[in-house]
Parts: structure tokens; C-alpha cells; sequence
């Protein structure tokens, strides 16, 4: 009986590696920061603030002047060379004194972020975490934080209980702004509590403070991060309010805040003392603002990339 020889089976012919399997899977930092850098907006008030900083941090390279030395026949000088933005009614340079008055604005405009965003996202994640009894009481007080103008609540208890020193100031803004904060990230832990892989967590015994650091609060930084840039600019708003109606930092401690308040009868006549500090805050809360949109942008995960 003859043998059927089959005919031996090529093999398949290789696959052509386009650039499409040839590049490389990007991590979620690659990513983000792409997208980030694709904002221009978001990317040129980075650069312009970060300008800023370094600016305020190099003070007295910029500017040699003391922000605090009087000098009676300086009086509302003009602009000169030696003194670009001219001085001021005590004869004080301008320019240095929007040097250094950006360390303080900036200093308080982060400071007070950062205490708020520890108060605010430990009410809202354990409230959105454990719910019950616990997100009741928790939710009521931050409700009665929000009943109460913000404002109000500057402008009473600053009368009453700061001192004028700016770690008065950073308390003082942060303990009446963090609820907000605390509204957004409870409801992005209730969100998250309910997903399938914090379940397989759960079910293989991970501990509630296991859950909350290592798997909710992750994926919940993107919001939280948002919050907080956002709220740099607020701040500094807030600090400005506060010392120009007289509620804030105190002499001779120099910001931008206590710049409008020392210079608001000169408008008129000298209105460069307005307008100086006045446009720095402008500038400041714009590119914060500016940020926060961009890492919105960026860490919004429904993005697709282009």
C-alpha cells in the first residue's frame, strides 16, 4: 500500500514590525505628563510661575534693597534705575517689597493648602469610607462649615483671635476651607468603596486602613490633586482679602495682600503701588488656575490619547 507523503507545512511568514508594536507601552506617569505637556496653556503657567518662585526665592539677588528700609526723601518717587518700580509713601523700594511680599503670599497660599487638604480629606474619607453614623456627624459638620459665608468666618475670627503673624493667617484659611475639599473626596471614596477589585481586597482580608492608603486613596489622587492646586490660588486670594480690610498679616511683614492695603489711598496718585501688586496676584492665581485645569485634563482617565 503506498505511503501519501504530505507535503511538509511552511512557516508562516513573519510578522513586519510596524512602529505601532514597536513602541514601547508608555507607564501612566508617561502618559500623564504628555498629556499635561500637550496643554499649552496648563504649560505656560508652569513655566511663568515657576518664574515667579524662583524669583521670590532670589530676592535679594534681584533686588539688594531692604523691602523694609524707610526713606522720607524716596517718598512716591517715581521709577527710576535704581529703583524700577520707584518706592513707596515711607520711601520702602517696590520692588523688593513684590519680591519678598511673594515669599509670604506664596508660603501661605501652600501652607495653608496643605493643612487644609489633611483636614479635608480626612473628614471626607472617613466619611465616605465607613458611612452610617460616622458620615452623618462628619457630613454636619462640614455642613455647618459651608452654611456660613467664608468671608464671615475670616473676617469674625481674625478679628478675634489672630495675631497678624502668617502662621495665624495659614490657620485661620485653612480651618475655614477644607470643606469643600471634604464634600469632593467623600464623594469620590463612596464611588470607589463599591468597586470589584476593593471587594477582592476585602475578601482576602486587607485591613480598612489597608483599603483606604493602599487602593481607594490612589485611585482617588487624581481629584484630590485638582483640589489642591486650585486651592494655592484661593488661598492667596483669601490672604490678600484678609490684610487689605486690615484682618491679616500685621507690620512688617510684607505681602502682597498688605501692599494693596498700605497703597489704596494712592490709586490716584501714585496708582503703580496699586497696580504692582495687584497684577502679581493676578498673574499668580491665573497660572495656578491654569495648572489645576491642566492636571484635570491629564489625570482624567477617560481621556484617550491622540
Amino acid at each position: 500500500m503506498a505511503m501519501i507523503q504530505s507535503s511538509p507545512v511552511s512557516p508562516p511568514a513573519p510578522i513586519e514590525l510596524t512602529p505601532e508594536l514597536t513602541r514601547k507601552r508608555r507607564s501612566q506617569f508617561e502618559i500623564i505628563r504628555d498629556r499635561f505637556l500637550r496643554n499649552k496653556a496648563a504649560l505656560v503657567g508652569l513655566i511663568v510661575l515657576t518664574l515667579m518662585v524662583l524669583a521670590a526665592i532670589f530676592a535679594p539677588l534681584i533686588d539688594p534693597h531692604d523691602p523694609n528700609a524707610y526713606n522720607i526723601a524716596l517718598q512716591t518717587a517715581p521709577p527710576s534705575a535704581q529703583f524700577p518700580l520707584g518706592n513707596d509713601d515711607l520711601g520702602r523700594d517696590e520692588l523688593a517689597r513684590l519680591l519678598y511680599g511673594a515669599r509670604t503670599s506664596l508660603l501661605i497660599g501652600v501652607t495653608s493648602m496643605l493643612v487644609m487638604l489633611v483636614v479635608g480629606v480626612t473628614f471626607g474619607a472617613a466619611a465616605g469610607f465607613f458611612g452610617g453614623w460616622v458620615d452623618a456627624v462628619l457630613m454636619r459638620i462640614t455642613d455647618a462649615f459651608l452654611a456660613i459665608p467664608y468671608l464671615i468666618w475670616l473676617f469674625t475670627v481674625g478679628a478675634i483671635f489672630s495675631d497678624g503673624s502668617v502662621k495665624s493667617i495659614v490657620i485661620l484659611i485653612a480651618v475655614f476651607s477644607w470643606a469643600n475639599a471634604a464634600r469632593i473626596v467623600r464623594g469620590e471614596f463612596l464611588a470607589l468603596k463599591e468597586r470589584e477589585f476593593l471587594l477582592a481586597a476585602r475578601t482576602l482580608g486587607a485591613s480598612d486602613l489597608r483599603l483606604i492608603f493602599r487602593h481607594i486613596l490612589p485611585n482617588a489622587i487624581g481629584p484630590i490633586t485638582v483640589i489642591a492646586t486650585l486651592y494655592v490660588g484661593f488661598n492667596i486670594i483669601s490672604e490678600s482679602i484678609l490684610s487689605f480690610f486690615g484682618f491679616g498679616l500685621q507690620p512688617p511683614t510684607s505681602s502682597w495682600g498688605t501692599m494693596l492695603n498700605n497703597s489704596d489711598a494712592y490709586i490716584t496718585s501714585d496708582p503703580l503701588l496699586v497696580w504692582a501688586p495687584g497684577i502679581a496676584i493676578l498673574i499668580t492665581v491665573l497660572c495656578v488656575n491654569l495648572i489645576g485645569d491642566g492636571l484635570r485634563d491629564a489625570l482624567d482617565p477617560y481621556m484617550t490619547e491622540r
